[in-house]
C-alpha cells in the first residue's frame, strides 16, 4: 500500500473512531441527583466491539505513516520523547479525573451492576484514552527510534 493511500485510510479510521467516541458517550447514561437508576440495559457496549478494533487498525495506520515517511528519524531528539511524555501524562492524569468525576457523581447507587455498566462507559472510551493510547505508541516509537540511532552511532 502506498503512502497516500495509507494516508487517507488512516484518516478514514480516525473519523470513525471519533464518531464513535462520540456515540459511546452519547448512549451513556448519566447519573441524575434524586432520580433512580434505568433499567435499560448498556446500549454503549455494543459500541465497543466496534471501537476497539477500529481503535487498533487506527494506532496500526499511524504507527506505519510514521515508520514509512521517517518522522521520527527526521526529528527525533531526546526532546520530542520528552514532550509525548509529558502529554502523555497530562491525558493520563485528565483520564483519572474524568473517572473520578464518573465514580463521584454516582456515589455508590449501582455497586450491584460493577464497573461495566451503562454509566460507566465512559470512563473507558473517552477523547483521553483515546489520545493516551496514541501518545503512548507515538513515544514508544520515538524511544525506540532514539535507541536505534545511538546504537547505529556506538557502531561508526
Amino acid at each position: 500500500m502506498n503512502t497516500k493511500s495509507l494516508r487517507i485510510a488512516t484518516l478514514v479510521v480516525l473519523l470513525i473512531n471519533l464518531i464513535l467516541v462520540g456515540l459511546v458517550e452519547l448512549f451513556t447514561f448519566e447519573m441524575e441527583p434524586g432520580k433512580g437508576i434505568t433499567g435499560n440495559g448498556n446500549p454503549a457496549v455494543v459500541l465497543w466491539f466496534i471501537e476497539l478494533p477500529a481503535y487498533l487498525l487506527l494506532l496500526t495506520g499511524i504507527a506505519l505513516i510514521v515508520h514509512k515517511e521517517r518522522y521520527l528519524l527526521q526529528y527525533n531528539r531526546i526532546w520530542v520523547s520528552f514532550i509525548l511524555l509529558i502529554l502523555l501524562a497530562v491525558s493520563i492524569l485528565l483520564q483519572v479525573d474524568k473517572a473520578q468525576r464518573i465514580h463521584d457523581q454516582i456515589e455508590g447507587r449501582i455497586e450491584e451492576y460493577g464497573w461495566l455498566n451503562p454509566y460507566t462507559n465512559t470512563i473507558y472510551i473517552n477523547f483521553y484514552s483515546f489520545l493516551s493510547g496514541i501518545l503512548l505508541m507515538l513515544l514508544i516509537q520515538s524511544v525506540i527510534t532514539l535507541i536505534r540511532i545511538r546504537i547505529k552511532g556506538n557502531r561508526t
